[in-house]
């Protein structure tokens, strides 16, 4: 079998459980969402907002890079896999004693006296979630990404389970806490399970100390990358308090499901591969395009998201959240941003261009600084979206600079693929929104819809995106029948 097929097998395999699994996940959060909001007030969810990215902060140091480390490395062998354990049980305790001694410290600090139990019940996770994390990683990365998807699955199910009944039968909003840390202990019981499946590779008496300087590195850029991403929430819920910081959680969860799942099928799928080309000395030319061209799909789904969104917003968490309902437009530009330059990260990171990585991130960070600096008079959460979303866009374009300079690939091709994906998103988010005024609610929206979805559809072809997934044989042009084998007859003596 040529490397194309196999490639085009592998990739196939891994997005086809990656995906379906996100799909379940998607309808099962969904349906969790719109439940608690009608259990739970909205200051509660600010609480618990601010809880989240609080925790994710000594949660990317918990992780180390871990499981990147783990989905990159060119040969995974028994004392890579070992070491990187050790290293994830070591940060995971060490950050789980942190967030129990530091909650009541943020609570004091943003105000929100329920902060403290928030942080003190979502640091438990840490006592597993890392090492999870790397049999989860060590799974895909042998091309077993069946198991890893049904472990998270079923963790996140357990972990709903568990929250929504102690929510229903004691009332606390605490009970939210709850889900993630049952989710990770879940998971990490049958990621051990699931670890006797493994076959690695011979020791190649590569030093440990790589992998830690490595992880390292991982660790210090998710940091940066989250202190850009939490800061406007840090901010909006300082200076507005937690009820705008509900309402700010509650229109992101919108968007940030289709975020995690487009940002983890694309890792998922394009960093093993990248890696397995890098190893064998390959260039990264074309699967770099097919990679940006993917992401850049995301302009069309949160398009999409942008006109339909706030309908399904309204009819998930029902009355009294207007004012999240108004929010998600802006949420969904973002999002489409933020697969984009998540997709460049990924890249650079495959071909270890580290000092690209840190550049790019500090010109997001001081463009997302000065935005915020911009928007601390206001009243509204809309601006602190707004500064958020130029640092996403002037971030990327930075490294479409970087890559037009060091002939990565060509930026021309990447920025009309993004031009034409930004186009037909336009178009869906302005009938979305129209159908939703003129023609009421989410069936008016999503009638709106349809003739610009069909457009897409009969146009499939005219897409990047499109032309990628054919061009690795995922799926097959339209229009085009596929060739029949030629047979020659052969005589018989």
């Amino acid at each position: 079998m040529s490397d194309a097929p196999r490639s085009a097998g592998r990739v196939l395999s891994v997005v086809s459980w990656g995906y379906g699994g996100a799909a379940v996940s998607v309808v099962l959060q969904l349906g969790y969402t719109a439940w608690t909001a009608r259990m739970a007030p909205h200051s509660a969810f600010g609480a618990y907002a601010i809880a989240l990215t609080v925790t994710q902060v000594p949660g990317l140091i918990a992780t180390a890079g871990l499981a990147t480390c783990v989905l990159r490395a060119e040969q995974l062998s028994r004392s890579l896999f070992r070491a990187a354990l050790r290293l994830s049980l070591l940060t995971g305790v060490a950050c789980w004693v942190v967030v129990e001694l530091a909650a009541p410290w943020c609570a004091a600090l943003w105000g929100m006296p329920d902060l403290t139990l928030f942080l003190q019940l979502l640091g438990c996770q840490y006592l597993v979630a890392p090492t999870g994390c790397v049999l989860l990683a060590a799974l895909r990365r042998v091309g077993l990404p069946g198991y890893a998807t049904v472990a998270e699955l079923t963790g996140q199910v357990a972990g709903c389970v568990v929250a929504a009944v102690v929510l229903a039968r004691t009332g606390s909003p605490a009970a939210l806490a709850l889900a993630l840390p049952v989710a990770a202990f879940a998971t990490f019981g049958l990621s051990v399970c699931a670890s006797a499946k493994l076959v690695l590779a011979r020791d190649s008496g590569a030093p440990p100390g790589s992998l830690l300087g490595l992880s390292g590195f991982l660790t210090g850029f998710a940091l940066l990358r989250a202190l850009g991403g939490s800061a406007p929430l840090w901010m909006a819920g300082r200076l507005l308090g937690p009820g705008a910081a509900g309402l700010w959680s509650r229109a992101q969860l919108l968007s940030d499901v289709p975020v995690n799942v487009l940002v983890k099928g694309l890792n998922q799928a394009a960093v093993p591969l990248l890696a397995d080309r890098r190893s064998q000395g390959l260039p990264l030319t074309r699967p770099a395009q097919h990679l940006l061209y993917a992401a850049s799909a995301g302009f069309v789904v949160f398009g999409a998201l942008a006109g339909a969104g706030p309908a399904v917003l309204a009819l998930l968490l029902g009355p009294g959240w207007e004012g999240a309902v108004a929010l998600v437009p802006a949420f969904a530009v973002g999002a489409a941003l933020q697969v984009v330059y998540a997709a460049g990260c990924a890249l650079d990171l495959a071909r270890g261009a580290q000092r690209d990585l840190v550049r790019t991130q500090l010109v997001l960070l001081a463009v997302t600084g000065a935005g915020l600096v911009g928007a601390v008079g206001s009243r509204e959460p809309l601006p602190f979206i707004a500064a958020g979303a130029a640092g996403l866009a002037v971030g990327h374009a930075v490294q479409l600079v970087s890559w037009c300079r060091t002939d990565t690939l060509g930026a021309g091709a990447v920025v009309r693929a993004h031009l034409t994906h930004l186009a037909a998103g336009v178009c869906l988010a302005a009938a979305g929104s129209w159908g939703d005024s003129a023609l009421g609610g989410l069936p008016g929206a999503a009638l709106a819809m349809s003739p610009v979805l069909l457009g897409c559809w009969l146009l499939r072809g005219r897409l990047p995106a499109y032309q990628a997934a054919a061009g690795i044989g995922l799926l097959g042009r339209p229009g085009r029948r596929a060739k029949k084998p030629v047979t020659v007859p052969v005589s018989r003596p």
